[in-house]
């Protein structure tokens, strides 16, 4: 059992984000193209992260499409600091939007 003592209380942060093109909704990137994207920023800031691969689909001004969706999960970061990493990614994938939650957490490294 984990005593509650060792618990502290935090902030994570889940970027979401499609690797379709915005100007083709073609996937041009794959999930490997998008970890060494995610790793070079990640590592120049010094942010821990994980990814998870997942599916989604959307509607958008040209109908409904799904796509390989990604999900950062990073603890141990401001507000501004998300907003700047999503920023990038958003640019460096050349998609047209990204969705970025916030939960209140407790969390212990064991």
């Amino acid at each position: 059992m984990i005593r509650n003592n060792l618990f502290k209380q935090g902030i994570k942060y889940e970027i979401f984000i499609g690797i379709k093109d915005k100007d083709t909704y073609e996937e041009y990137l794959d999930e490997n193209d998008f970890k060494e994207i995610l790793t070079e920023i990640c590592t120049e800031k010094q942010i821990s992260f994980s990814l998870l691969t997942q599916f989604g689909g959307y509607t958008h001004n040209k109908g409904y499409t799904t796509e390989t969706s990604l999900r950062v999960i990073i603890i141990g970061i401001n507000e501004e600091e998300v907003e700047l990493l999503g920023e990038r990614l958003k640019k460096k994938i050349n998609t047209d939007t990204i969705l970025i939650t916030k939960t209140e957490i407790d969390y212990c490294f064991m």
